[in-house]
């Protein structure tokens, strides 16, 4: 995905600067340049075909892509004219860029997008202008004569909101003078429009800028409910060693609050927002529940309500879930533990009670001094050793779990934790342990080892 995005981010930036040339230098030999603008476009036909092929939805496919494919128009012969049109796809070029940049901490996030928008807005509509009134004017203005004349008269009726540098003469030129200074009155306000909004912006969260819309998503993540706690399991999913393109889907009843969501540590253009009731089908059907991968049922505290009511909406969801997806995996957290065995026996893979486990480490940290420098390391992927959970490989077939931990300390610096075996896990194996290939292992490592 990054690179194809990339790749057609340095193609676009290509054909739009060949087709300048070939517009603008028209008296110039340029076969060389028509065909490799032409090609270009044909490429770019030949991608929103395929696009077209896989969409699920062809009415969303116009939608989002009907600049594209305005863009690619001038492959058809008698419709040369509209050669211009591919400087739209600067938009699509912005897009791209965005998306890409967004993966990267700093202030550019905060409004780096909407910037970015008036920049490509304001490059389209000055390119774009000049070239019509290179053509229309050129051959009998000679006040539109030059490249260079062309472009400053367009730079100055953008920014002064009247013709400055030339008078047009044509019909066509004169209109597209009007287009240059509506365009610049237009850009202007929406600058001071964005600065003036500026803290507002922030407020309200960073640009996201998604590839797909939800229920186009195969394969994500689906975080039912928020509470503290959350913030946390958003940082752990998209820190190091996360899988690259994985999608998160947070599913609330009220709009989360933008300060609760880490936004210099999660990809923007990977994190999903949907409001709704996470215990009704429609929603989860909306959601893409059928195509997910894993599911994570918080126990959630942004309408008020009490630990059993709390506990009771998680059981209704899993249960929910649960019957539309059997394979899903499903992790749930509780306040009591007296639903455990319930969502056991329903298919929940894993359930964790927050308050129990609290108790249990502050007990042992109580035993064990500085126990929790230690917790701080391995609970985390961000820094330090893990914990890594992986399969064996067949090569591990019939060998011991003595053979295991040696090699594993010795080639790859990490310690085995728990083997599983039928279902039942065995923490510190016994060295004499048989193992089988794909037998699930957990390992406390920095990298994982298989």
């Amino acid at each position: 995905m990054v690179v194809t995005e990339l790749v057609l981010l340095i193609l676009i930036t290509a054909s739009v600067l060949l087709t300048a040339v070939e517009v603008m230098l028209p008296g110039m030999e340029l076969q060389a340049v028509e065909a490799a603008s032409d090609g270009l476009t044909a490429l770019f036909a030949v991608e929103l075909v395929l696009r077209f092929w896989i969409a699920r939805k062809k009415t969303r496919f116009f939608e989002r892509y009907w600049v594209d494919i305005l863009a690619v128009l001038p492959l058809i012969r008698p419709l040369r004219l509209f050669r211009v049109l591919r400087m739209l796809r600067l938009f699509r070029a912005g897009v791209l860029f965005r998306r890409r940049i967004s993966t990267f901490n700093g202030g550019f996030r905060t409004q780096g997008g909407e910037f970015l928008g008036l920049m490509i807005a304001t490059i389209l509509i000055l390119v774009f202008c000049a070239i019509v009134l290179r053509a229309v004017e050129g051959p009998g203005n000679g006040e539109f004569d030059t490249l260079s004349e062309v472009l400053w008269f367009s730079a100055f009726s953008l920014v002064g909101g009247e013709p400055i540098g030339g008078t047009p003469v044509s019909d066509a030129g004169r209109w597209t003078t009007l287009l240059l200074m509506v365009g610049g009155m237009t850009l202007f306000g929406v600058f001071v429009g964005t600065v003036s909004a500026g803290m507002v912006t922030r407020l309200r969260g960073r640009l996201e800028v998604h590839e797909l819309d939800i229920d186009e998503l195969v394969d994500h993540v689906v975080v039912c409910g928020w509470n503290h706690s959350a913030r946390a399991v958003l940082t752990e999913m998209f820190g190091p060693g996360s899988p690259v393109g994985r999608a998160v889907v947070v599913v609330t009843e009220k709009p989360i609050p933008d300060d609760d969501i880490p936004m210099d540590k999660v990809r923007v253009e990977h994190l999903y927002r949907h409001i709704g009731d996470y215990t009704r089908e429609t929603v989860l059907k909306a959601i893409g529940i059928v195509n997910a991968e894993s599911v994570i049922l918080m126990a959630d505290d942004l309408v008020a309500r009490s630990n059993q009511d709390c506990d009771a909406r998680t059981v209704l969801a899993a249960l929910t879930i649960e019957r539309m997806v059997p394979d899903i995996y499903t992790v749930a957290e509780l306040h009591s533990r007296q639903s455990e065995e319930l969502l056991r026996n329903s298919g929940v893979e894993d359930v964790v009670v927050a308050d129990f486990y609290a108790g249990m480490i502050l007990g042992s940290v109580q035993r064990n001094r500085g126990l929790v420098r230690v917790l701080n390391d391995i609970l985390t992927q961000a820094h330090g050793s893990a914990f890594h959970t992986v399969s064996l490989p067949k090569s591990w077939a019939g060998r011991r779990a003595a053979e295991l931990h040696q090699e594993l300390y010795r080639e790859h610096r990490a310690l085995l934790v728990s083997v599983e075996q039928e279902g039942n896990v065995f923490v510190n194996p016994d060295p004499e342990v048989e193992l089988t290939a794909g037998q699930r292992i957990v390992v406390i490592c920095q990298r994982i080892p298989f």
